[in-house]
């Protein structure tokens, strides 16, 4: 079981460091190295919380691990953020979803009219029928 502790930073810290191409870590002089260490150590996830308690339960064929993280919900700013653009694709998905059903319908609504037009034998064109116009093609 641990807690927050400088060897648990220094270890993040390290691993994160490690990530990074040698070639890349070369090219940086002193100051920025210890600005990048200190940055990843300030923000490293275990410290965000006030409460951190891990461990392990080994037993007979395997090794359960457990984690107990308590502090301050941080998250409400984020929420926000995603019940935003939840409400944005909302409106949008309900504005494709009017179109495609529109896009749909128009050309249902087209074939009952003009099936009403020749049930009553109205004649727009004459001597022209939309049945011609198939042939010809």
């Amino acid at each position: 079981m641990t807690r927050n502790s400088k060897r648990n930073i220094d270890v993040y810290t390290h691993h994160v460091m490690s990530a990074i191409d040698p070639e890349v870590t070369k090219t940086l002089n002193l100051v920025q190295l210890r600005a990048i260490r200190t940055a990843v150590s300030a923000n490293a996830p275990f410290r965000q919380h006030a409460i951190d308690i891990r461990g392990v339960l080994p037993l007979y064929f395997l090794k359960l691990y457990f984690v107990i993280l308590m502090g301050k919900d941080r998250r409400l700013d984020t929420r926000a953020k995603e019940q935003k653009r939840m409400v944005h694709m909302q409106g949008l998905s309900t504005f494709v979803f009017a179109y495609f059903m529109l896009a749909a319908a128009v050309p249902i609504l087209l074939i009952i009219v003009y099936g009403i037009k020749s049930i009553l034998g109205v004649d727009l064109f004459p001597d022209q029928h939309l049945f011609d116009f198939f042939k010809d093609l």
